[in-house]
C-alpha cells in the first residue's frame, strides 16, 4: 500500500492492489487511513534540524558507551556464561569419570587416559582464555562492538529461521 502511495508500483501490481481493496473492506479502510496520513505529511512544511542536533545526539550515545560501563556488563555476562557451562559440564564429567573408572581396570591405562583428558581440558581452557582476551581487545578497541553485536544477532537469527523455513517448504 505504501508503495502505491509513493508511486512506486507498476500498473499490474496497482490493479491487483485495487482489486484486493475492493474485495476486503478492512484493507480499504487501512488504505484510506494511509492516504490521509500521506496527504498530511506531504502538506506539512519541511523544517531543517538545528545545526548541532546530530552532534548532541552522538554525544549522548557516546556517554552510554563508556568502556567502564561496557566492561562491567560484559564481565557479568562472562561470569554468567561460565557458571552455566560449569553447571552443565560438571554432571557430565562426573558421569564420564565414573564410566572410565569402571571400564578401565588397569592403573597404567587409567593414568594415561587421565593425562590425555587433562591435556585436552588444558587445551580447551587455553582456547577459551584466548577467545576471552580477544573479545576484551575488541571491546577496548571498538567500544561500540556490543551494540553492533546486539543489532546483528537478531538479524542473523531471523535470516537463519527464514532460510530454514524456506528449506522446509521445498
Amino acid at each position: 500500500m505504501q508503495e502505491a502511495l509513493d508511486g512506486e508500483l507498476e500498473s499490474e501490481a496497482l490493479q491487483e492492489l485495487y482489486q484486493r481493496i475492493d474485495d476486503h473492506p478492512d484493507e480499504a479502510a487501512d488504505f484510506q487511513k494511509l492516504k490521509h496520513v500521506d496527504r498530511l505529511l506531504r502538506a506539512a512544511p519541511m523544517e531543517r534540524a538545528p545545526q548541532g542536533l546530530a552532534l548532541k545526539i552522538m554525544a549522548k550515545l557516546a556517554e552510554g558507551l563508556q568502556p567502564e560501563h561496557l566492561m562491567r556488563s560484559s564481565g557479568l555476562a562472562l561470569a554468567l556464561g561460565l557458571a552455566l557451562v560449569t553447571l552443565v559440564l560438571t554432571p557430565l564429567l562426573a558421569g564420564l569419570g565414573w564410566l572410565i573408572v569402571n571400564a578401565v581396570g588397569n592403573a597404567g591405562a587409567l593414568t594415561a587416559l587421565i593425562n590425555q583428558i587433562a591435556g585436552l581440558l588444558s587445551l580447551i581452557m587455553n582456547s577459551l582464555d584466548a577467545l576471552v582476551q580477544g573479545a576484551r581487545d575488541v571491546l577496548n578497541t571498538y567500544p561500540e562492538a556490543p551494540v553492533v553485536m546486539v543489532a546483528i544477532i537478531p538479524i542473523a537469527l531471523f535470516w537463519l529461521v527464514r532460510f530454514g523455513w524456506r528449506k522446509e517448504q521445498e
